[in-house]
């Protein structure tokens, strides 16, 4: 497998997305591209995600441990299928939504 992208937070692979500290108190989550059905920007505000250090808000969407999410104002929603959907916030932004983008064949 070779690593696209890898930061603290999300390593994309050829076949995957991988959420490091997702579940507490450790631990990944590996989301296969084929498995997402829609991917989209979120912006975070201090009412919807801004503030949420890791867990889920008072919407359906769960955040992985993010000490910087405060400083950030865009994540990313996959709709994987379940009731609760990841929201990514990677340091490179762009450049995590361009591969998803790429991998699930434009399903924003």
């Amino acid at each position: 497998m070779s690593i696209l992208y890898e930061d603290r937070y999300i390593i994309c692979d050829d076949v995957a997305i991988t959420i490091n500290d997702y579940f507490f108190p450790q631990g990944s989550k590996r989301i296969p591209y084929a498995d997402i059905r829609k991917v989209s920007e979120k912006p975070l505000t201090l009412l919807k995600g801004k503030l949420r250090i890791w867990g889920m808000d008072f919407e359906p969407f769960w955040y992985h441990y993010d000490l910087k999410r405060p400083t950030k104002s865009q994540g990313i929603s996959l709709d994987i299928g379940e009731l609760l959907k990841p929201v990514l916030t990677p340091e490179d932004h762009d450049a995590v939504l361009l591969l998803l983008k790429e991998k699930t064949q434009g399903s924003l």
